[in-house]
């Protein structure tokens, strides 16, 4: 049986696996390098990941490009090529044959179905009786934000689990303070990636100089230019609120991403609040 500190040390390892392949998506990733990183041994390396993934580390990979490749094809005026080069294929051929592998469409055939969408002028996104979007947003200049954070994987509307967790993790340290703030980020869109494969970070922001321990990773948000917009009601409805700015005010804003997952500032704590007055802010990076 493992002992506490073995399963501790795993996670740690497995976190600085994750977020390296986040940080270099567009370059060759050698799997006895990302073996390296985590510390593992390169025979145990795979089965490790698996295990954790519930997929191989090399599918996991070409996944994330690929799922990356859609939102890029959908929300930005990237060329084809310049779009397989940047997520880390060496040609556009082997690109566009791996992309139609998975979504059983060509990536222009995939950008002409979804790319900068309008909505029609009669279509309502939402139940305003509960979900209500601030229509323009705040621009503002963020300073990096330093987080201690869980990861799950798994449906989004399932990470309360997750969240006690982390929260039990800040009680026990003393790590609460004034201006703690809780932050989410999702990686994926559910609208490409199969629900028992999206990834979410439930934060807290902190200001003492901590190390990471087992499940608990630490990391640091980026800062510079953020569209930020008050999505007013319950959690469950988030997609609907991203719906609305991906598909209507970013086409029409003249602003392009930069190439880091939008997050969520939970302004109110929901186990106080009810769900149709809850507040939050959502952070999209632009350029």
């Amino acid at each position: 049986m493992q002992s506490k500190e073995t399963i501790t040390d795993y996670h740690e390892r497995i976190n600085k696996v994750l977020i390296y392949i986040d940080n270099h998506l567009g370059e060759k990733l050698d799997l006895e390098a990302l073996a390296s990183v985590s510390n593992f041994s390169a025979f145990h390396f795979h089965r490790i990941m698996r295990a954790y993934l519930h997929e191989s580390i090399g599918s996991y990979i070409s996944r994330l490009r690929l799922e990356t490749a859609a939102s890029l094809l959908q929300f930005t005026d990237l060329s084809i090529n310049e779009i397989a080069f940047k997520i880390g294929y060496e040609t556009p051929s082997s690109f566009t044959k791996a992309f139609r592998k998975k979504f059983n469409i060509s990536p222009s055939e995939f950008r002409n179905r979804n790319g900068n969408q309008k909505m029609h002028k009669d279509h309502r996104l939402f139940n305003l009786k509960y979900t209500e979007m601030k229509s323009k947003p705040q621009i503002k200049t963020m300073k990096p934000k330093k987080v201690a954070y869980i990861q799950a994987i798994g449906d989004y509307n399932d990470v309360g689990p997750t969240w006690e967790k982390l929260s039990a993790f800040f009680k026990e340290n003393k790590l609460f303070g004034f201006k703690t703030e809780a932050i989410g980020i999702s990686h994926n869109d559910p609208n490409i990636t199969e629900t028992e494969k999206l990834r979410y970070d439930a934060c807290f922001t902190v200001t003492k100089d901590i190390q990471a321990q087992g499940e608990v990773g630490v990391k640091t948000i980026e800062g510079g230019r953020y569209a930020i917009f008050k999505h007013f009601g319950p959690y469950s409805q988030f997609q609907e609120t991203y719906d609305e700015i991906y598909r209507r005010w970013l086409p029409e804003s003249g602003y392009e991403l930069r190439d880091l997952p939008p997050f969520e500032l939970y302004r109110n704590d929901p186990g106080k609040t009810k769900p149709e007055k809850l507040l939050t802010e959502i952070y999209v990076p632009i350029q």
